[in-house]
């Protein structure tokens, strides 16, 4: 409350007055600092505000000047500067979120004035080759900013992401607002590219830059249309698609922008009426089509340029996207998209088979809702075709050994060039095609979500003994019989990695198993090598290498084999965990010469197979199927991230880690273990606590995401699964599981430590209460609860979780084994009387459940204070605090006193005293 002196008139007014002088003189390095400190000050202040606006004991009402402050803060989101955008959008953004500062009348007004000043900020900007002095130009500011093109491009992607979020929440405040200033920004943008027929862009043409800024805004904006009551006229929203439609760019990088404008607007055809829908689809249908048949002149099939696939492969994923989210609009029209896909997929000069499996992919979306098990799987044959006999058969061919497979694929030989003489080549192109095409039929078929439409349909063939409907895949009977042979298909890549494969390479391939440069920078969290960028840049063409293409090819289908078994568990369900002779085809082929395969390799098998195939098993195939696949990977999971992290460590002691230099092999080796550890706890978590279907769908799309701070309550909450308790209870499952979770609380990583912390608490409860705890483990368990806060106390998320794991396991060891003592002994200065204190609280009480008294925790705190450990930045840190600021007045708002509270005579009196004189 006292910072919010702040908004008195003469301090505002001074602020405003500071901030317009050094917006005038941005490009003196001293201003721009000084103004990049002010807006920091500003929006810390603005923080404040909404932290106090709504609170009982802070503001009830608009501070004064608020807007004027808004000014300020509109003038650091005007400035050139992206990097005080990026300030002011974090406020905005809190701004938009905050429950009452969101409906200010004041603030509304606002809003267009943000809209208008912030959206050509997401124009795409380029780091300048030279300084220049051009106060109103960002790249004078990107250059005082940012030492090099890769730290402003990263950056920029950052900033701009965020103002493109700050839109969608805009929108939820003011869907009208947002919506109307797009609106009028494409229809002038689509009038001008009218007038310039004829024009040929590339990825910096000012044009392009425009229309890739505004459909990334509009698809923004409109992806949030639904949610607010007040929504924008069908008609506008339906009359802008019309306008998107009668334009006809010759550009493929225009019509490729223009598709996504059409991509976003086709929200309109599901919220107008069924007649208007009708009318207007097939059109939108025909663009798209057009759009992917596109080509230029003197083009072929195989001559094809990069930005030519691109724009015809994104009109391809446009039909999966809207048959994702608008099925039922497609659905009357299925037999017209089948044909023309039909069509075009009889003409070989037409489609690439990428483009066509994207293609059948829409149409298996859409095929979902037919609601009738026999149409549906004989439609799926349809599609499927001939392709499972020739799987089969080039199976028996390809994956006999891996020495078969690198014959078949070419890797024994000399790489050819160019590729259309690269027989091989089409061998690969086979296998990657098939591969593809099951992927879609395996993710995408499914049963009607509708219990009853699923009845009705032939879907579901039995009941779950809760009384839940056991539906089957349509798509399982032409997908099952092709397990075996993706098996054998893994068990070959597994293979690729002995002595005597590897030394079968032919010298041009001898990096052809090398981790892809992209993967590379996304597990480091580097920008792209330039090599990199030449191949997927059309504004730097350059050709793909044989070696290149062979690596592409390997990790592709080495990933999407994986992706395909993974979903094979949530897809198909019992028909694949019930299949004759699943687990020993497992353990002889995707479990084989584990020991040889590098984790980059090993990483789809934890991400992409374990934890679908763990989470989707239905309880009556633990014993039978998943028990015996645990029994097998995780004693090897195991000993393999153990001796990992030894091995790191190692390198760390002896300084062969450089932590300058973050492109070292070592430290690729180091964030991959980091990252394929955090995915097996997953894996674990969903073993011992069972995990959310969701959970498994995100960790298969998306990277692992850094852990922040975790509620301290979640360790209590979580309670041991059936599956957990089964595998706890198991001689070959049990040892390296609970091994696996302590030792993973004291690696070197806070979030694997966090994971395993919040595992640790659940485990133990269950071995305590099995008896299978002895008093050595008990006293390795503490051990190593003690150094993890030894390692881990500096970061306070994990703090508080090991205090709170610390002591809910003292309480459950104690009583049992009353050797844990010698270990709390240990710790240096440990005070006797604290830890007779803890035994006193936890031997006299009869505590039931997960419930963990406060006072036990501030006990253990107090005992291994010691013990915590503290980051060097924290050694020598000096509190810094604000002396007590004059407080601003606020109109003090007086409540009606009690009767009983009021001294002296009422004006209720008084007036009946009067009445008595009058009377008298």
């Amino acid at each position: 409350m006292p910072l919010l002196v702040l908004f008195s008139a003469d301090v505002m007014s001074c602020i405003f007055k500071a901030a317009d002088v050094a917006s005038s003189k941005s490009l003196d390095e001293c201003h721009y600092n000084f103004f990049k400190r002010l807006t920091l000050v500003l929006t810390g202040l603005g923080t404040q505000v909404c932290i106090l606006w709504g609170k009982d004991d802070g503001l009830n009402v608009r501070p004064p000047n608020f807007a004027t402050y808004l000014d300020v803060i509109l003038t650091f989101s005007r400035h050139p500067s992206l990097t005080l955008v990026h300030y002011a959008n974090a406020l905005w953004m809190l701004f938009f979120r905050h429950e009452h500062i969101s409906k200010d009348k004041v603030f509304l007004t606002f809003v267009p004035k943000w809209v208008e000043c912030t959206a050509p900020k997401i124009m795409k900007v380029s780091y300048p080759l030279s300084r220049c002095t051009n106060v109103h130009d960002t790249g004078a500011y990107a250059c005082l900013d940012y030492d090099s093109d890769e730290e402003f491009a990263q950056f920029f992607h950052q900033c701009r992401s965020e103002l493109l979020q700050t839109f969608r929440q805009a929108t939820l405040v003011a869907p009208l607002v947002t919506f109307s200033y797009v609106q009028k920004w494409l229809a002038t943008r689509i009038q001008k590219s009218m007038a310039e027929q004829g024009i040929e862009c590339n990825y910096q043409s000012p044009t392009y830059l425009e229309w890739e800024s505004l459909s990334q805004l509009l698809e923004s904006i409109l992806s949030r249309i639904l949610v607010p009551t007040e929504r924008p006229s069908v008609a506008s929203g339906l009359r802008l698609l019309e306008t998107c439609l009668n334009y006809e760019p010759s550009d493929p990088l225009l019509l490729s922008t223009l598709l996504s404008c059409v991509s976003a607007l086709f929200v309109f055809l599901s919220m107008t009426t069924a007649e208007r829908s009708a009318s207007l689809l097939p059109r939108v249908l025909d663009k798209i089509f057009a759009a992917l048949v596109f080509s230029q002149p003197g083009q072929a099939k195989d001559s094809r340029s990069r930005v030519v696939k691109n724009v015809r492969m994104h009109a391809a994923s446009l039909m999966v996207k809207i048959a994702q989210k608008y099925p039922l609009l497609l659905l009357p029209v299925f037999d017209r998209v089948y044909a023309t896909v039909q069509g075009l997929s009889r003409d070989p000069e037409q489609l690439s088979r990428l483009e066509r499996v994207t293609l059948q992919e829409a149409l298996l979306l859409i095929s979902n809702h037919f609601c009738d098990y026999d149409h549906q799987t004989h439609f799926i044959s349809e599609v499927i075709g001939s392709g499972a006999d020739e799987w089969i058969a080039l199976s028996s061919r390809a994956f006999e050994s891996p020495l078969d497979f690198m014959t078949f694929v070419g890797l024994d030989r000399p790489p050819v060039e160019p590729s259309s003489d690269d027989l091989n080549g089409q061998n690969r192109s086979h296998i990657l095609f098939y591969v593809n095409l099951f992927l879609a039929v395996v993710k995408r078929c499914s049963w009607p979500d509708d219990p009853d439409r699923a009845s009705r349909g032939g879907f579901v063939v039995a009941h779950t003994e809760t009384g839940n409907p056991v539906c089957r895949n349509p798509a399982a009977p032409h997908i099952v019989p092709l397990i075996p042979h993706f098996l054998a298909l893994l068990k070959v890549f597994n293979g690729l990695w002995t002595p005597t494969a590897l030394a079968s390479l032919s010298d041009g391939y001898r990096g052809a198993h090398m981790m892809l440069e992209l993967d590379r920078s996304n597990v480091l969290g580097t920008p792209c090598s330039a090599s990199f960028v030449d191949h997927v840049d059309v504004s730097h063409p350059r050709a793909q290498t044989p070696l290149e293409r062979m690596q592409h090819f390997l990790t592709m289908v080495h990933d999407t084999t994986y992706h395909i078994l993974g979903n094979a568990g949530p897809s198909l369900g019992r028909d694949f965990y019930q299949m004759e002779g699943l687990v020993p085809d497992i353990l002889r082929s995707m479990f084989s010469n584990l020991e040889a395969v590098p984790d980059y390799r090993l990483r789809p098998l934890v991400r992409s197979f374990l934890k679908p195939f763990v989470c989707s098993c239905p309880p009556v195939c633990y014993e039978s199927v998943l028990l015996p696949v645990l029994a097998h990977i995780c004693p090897f999971m195991f000993n393999h991230l153990n001796s990992k992290w030894h091995y790191i460590a190692q390198l760390y002691e002896s300084g062969g880690m450089d932590e300058e230099n973050t492109d070292t092999q070592e430290m690729l080796e180091d964030m991959l273990n980091r990252t394929i550890t955090r995915e097996y706890l997953d894996v674990l978590k969903m073993v011992l606590v069972a995990g959310s279907a969701e959970m498994v769908y995100n960790a298969m799309e998306q990277d692992d995401v850094e852990c922040t701070r975790v509620n301290t309550t979640s360790i209590q909450a979580e309670v041991m699964s059936e599956l957990g308790t089964l595998t706890l209870r198991n001689e070959a499952t049990c040892q390296p599981i609970a091994l696996c979770v302590l030792r993973a609380l004291c690696w070197n990583d806070s979030t694997t430590s966090m994971k395993a912390t919040n595992l640790a608490g659940p485990m133990v409860r269950q071995l305590s209460s099995d008896g299978s705890l002895t008093p050595d483990v008990a006293a390795h368990i503490m051990t190593s609860v003690l150094q993890a806060l030894q390692l881990h106390g500096q970061h306070e998320a994990n703090l508080g979780s090991l205090l709170v794991l610390g002591a809910q396991l003292y309480e459950i060891l104690r009583p049992a084994f009353p050797n844990i003592i010698e270990v709390m002994n240990q710790i240096p200065n440990c005070n006797p009387q604290e830890l007779q204190k803890l035994d006193e609280r936890i031997l006299s009480t009869n505590q039931k459940g997960n419930k963990l008294e406060k006072a036990k925790k501030d006990i253990f705190k107090r005992l291994t204070s010691q013990l915590i450990g503290r980051s060097v930045g924290q050694l020598f840190r000096k509190e810094v605090r604000i002396a007590e600021l004059p407080r601003l007045g606020f109109p003090r708002q007086y409540k009606t006193p009690r009767l009983d509270e009021t001294e002296g005579e009422l004006e209720l009196c008084t007036l009946f005293k009067q009445g008595d004189h009058e009377l008298n």
